[in-house]
């Protein structure tokens, strides 16, 4: 079978290189342009200058969006900042585009797509908006108890690690800024809470709060959620063994997660599981924010549009 082309803008970025090696073990795939911009400067020089992971052989492109469109590729992945993916989405033509800005999550325009919830919406669709970090490890925790119309409110409290704020340097992005210490970011009105509280249906009782920590990778969050009534801790933990039971990345735990568990890998893993006087039920989430949280599940997406296995590249 001949190998489906592929192209890749914002390839210098953090999820941009986690997608390049990705890619280059996917065997299904070759990846014709891990293209940056012109103003970058990285044309033609390895991909290992900036990520010492990746594979040799590969250096960067630096395409025009004709070049693009005159390459034949079969999927387009954008690892790229809201306004160039808006810049760039509406006049690809290739067949397949993977999005994973924050651009079109909420338009009609997109297909929304956390696999292990969404899968059914995916063919067909020639635009997939790649969920954000904090909403797929959100979503996976809350969704199965959401579902049973049980859920008066929700209050998520996550923490991730400074890569999540990219390589152009910010306050946030900052490790000198960590030492001995956590912040707390944008602890009203984030982004992330309004995609969360979209595709829960729950526009008005979801609250998201988001810290950054002092490690590179990683997201943990904790999500309580407010019942009308009482449950069984046994019956919360088996309803999300049942849902997550075909998942080959979502991983249920008889422990609470942490973050060596998702470390450089695709998994989602969920824990806890715990409820309290005032039927609050706790229950951890922990995924790699450049994995999980993009370029995996954005490979994942991409599997799923191409006709390949969804675990293809990812174990």
């Amino acid at each position: 079978m001949a190998l489906k082309r592929v192209g890749l803008i914002g390839a210098s970025g953090f999820a941009g290189c986690e997608i390049i090696k990705i890619l280059a073990r996917h065997g299904g795939v070759e990846l014709v342009a891990p293209n940056t911009p012109d103003f970058e400067g990285l044309k033609g020089r390895p991909v290992r200058e900036l990520d010492p992971e990746a594979p040799d052989g590969i250096a960067f492109t630096a395409y025009s969006l004709d070049e693009l469109n005159g390459l034949g590729l079969d999927c387009v992945l954008l690892a790229t900042p809201d306004p160039v993916s808006e810049k760039f989405v509406p006049h690809l033509k290739t067949p397949a585009i993977v999005d994973l800005s924050r651009a079109y999550r909420a338009s009609e325009a997109a297909v929304y797509s956390i696999p292990e919830l969404h899968r059914d919406r995916v063919p067909g669709a020639r635009l997939l908006a790649n969920p954000g970090c904090y909403p797929t490890a959100c979503q996976l925790a809350a969704r199965p108890l959401v579902d049973t119309g049980l859920v008066e409110r929700i209050v998520f409290n996550c923490i991730s690690g400074y890569s999540g704020a990219g390589r152009a340097p910010l306050y946030t992005n900052n490790p000198k800024n960590y030492t001995d210490d956590i912040l707390a970011y944008k602890i009203t009105g984030h982004a992330h809470e309004r995609e969360i509280r979209r595709q829960l249906g729950m526009p008005k009782t979801v609250s998201f709060t988001p810290h950054v920590g002092p490690f590179f990778r990683g997201i943990l969050a904790t999500a309580h959620l407010f019942l009308k009534g009482p449950i069984d801790p046994a019956s919360v933990r088996a309803m999300y063994v049942e849902r997550y039971a075909k998942e080959p990345f979502v991983k249920v735990l008889d422990r609470t997660p942490e973050l060596k568990d998702v470390r450089k890998n695709n998994l989602c893993c969920l824990g806890g599981f715990e409820v309290d006087d005032i039927h609050r039920v706790v229950i951890v989430a922990t995924i790699d924010n450049l994995i999980k949280g993009a370029a995996g599940q954005a490979i994942q997406n991409m599997n799923l549009m191409l006709g390949f296995p969804e675990t293809q590249g990812l174990l």
